[in-house]
């Protein structure tokens, strides 16, 4: 997705939200939601602890990026800083806990249970 097209993206969201009478913090605060529902759907969805663990991390790094956006839009520099730099930490902290996570898994011996998946160790 080119960086145009997601900016185009959210610019029509945000004007959507706010045809509905939504401020853009409520708008930024009901996409994180909606986006941590359907994390929790894919948590509870998915066969086997790899794919849920892609989904539950996938879902918490976008949701909490959103809230933290919803944050930002209404708060001020102080608080811009510190969503920044929470997203920055989540950014680089939530691919290792997964990972951490699915080594366990692994070495553990948890099957994949997802169809067409294929054990290449």
């Amino acid at each position: 997705m080119t960086p145009t097209l997601l900016t185009g993206l959210v610019v029509a969201a945000v004007a959507w939200g706010a045809l509905f009478g939504m401020s853009r913090a409520a708008f930024w605060s009901r996409a994180a939601v909606a986006g941590l529902a359907i994390g929790v759907y894919g948590v509870v969805r998915m066969p086997d602890v790899y794919t849920q663990l892609h989904a539950a991390s996938k879902a918490a790094f976008l949701g909490v990026t959103l809230l933290l956006a919803s944050a930002s839009v209404e708060g001020d520099g102080a608080i811009i800083a510190r969503s920044v730099l929470i997203v920055a930490l989540l950014a680089v902290t939530t691919p290792v806990a997964a990972h951490a996570i699915a080594r366990a898994a692994r070495r553990r011996g948890e099957p994949l249970r997802s169809p067409g998946a294929v054990d290449e160790s």
